[in-house]
């Protein structure tokens, strides 16, 4: 499904730091198929697609994005060895105004790469890579997020990066390779956690209404 030409023919940049953005990473003709069977996700963030019902196109998507080709062609673009390596790999459908902050990610990933999936590439919240956590500052021009555009970035003190405050559906795949299996466990409880949490403030929230 992953048209791995169109990454060969992206030239990577070392500014602000060593990246990657690009396009057509997706062939035209699977555009409605991976939008009929994108996950069903009712809440905002990024979340495991395996927690939500999806159809046959998205799974095969996602299982040629936790391939060796993949981690290959993108490990080759940032300079790492990505082969091995272990992959998180989350969904996003729904913004909420408090994502997108600028950060850097934390020292459990190696790389990550997003696949943007948005008929109208055009929204608000376009991601930047930046020189420092400031949103308004220095670095690269928006990201279309459009469909079957991508970005890929290693982790670094500096791989600074975010959006502006953006409010709706925004649909992403973000692909992250770990440092080990230990960094995944890691992952997975915390995630674990900040669901139940989610679900715990909602339930208080609505008791409190009732």
């Amino acid at each position: 499904m992953l048209r791995y030409e169109s990454i060969a023919a992206t030239p990577a940049s070392d500014y602000p730091f060593r990246n990657l953005i690009g396009a057509d990473i997706l062939p035209p003709e699977q555009e409605a198929a991976i939008a009929r069977d994108f996950p069903q996700i009712d809440k905002t963030g990024f979340m495991r697609p395996e927690d939500f019902p999806m159809g046959p196109a998205f799974k095969a998507l996602l299982a040629e994005v936790r391939g060796e080709a993949f981690a290959r062609a993108i490990g080759e673009k940032l300079g790492i060895n990505l082969l091995g390596k272990p992959t998180w790999v989350t969904v996003r459908k729904w913004s909420a105004l408090k994502d997108g902050r600028p950060h850097t990610d934390g020292a459990d990933k190696l790389a990550s790469a997003l696949i943007y999936l948005n008929s109208d590439g055009t929204s608000g919240g376009n991601l930047r890579f930046l020189e420092g956590p400031d949103q308004d500052g220095p670095g690269t021009q928006e990201v279309n997020p459009g469909y079957g555009h991508f970005i890929a970035f290693p982790r670094l003190d500096n791989s600074w990066h975010g959006h502006t405050p953006f409010e709706g559906e925004r649909r992403v795949v973000q692909i992250a390779w770990l440092v080990s299996e230990d960094a995944v466990a890691r992952k997975a409880k915390r995630h674990g956690v900040t669901e139940f949490l989610k679900k715990l403030f909602s339930k208080t929230r609505q008791d409190e209404m009732m």
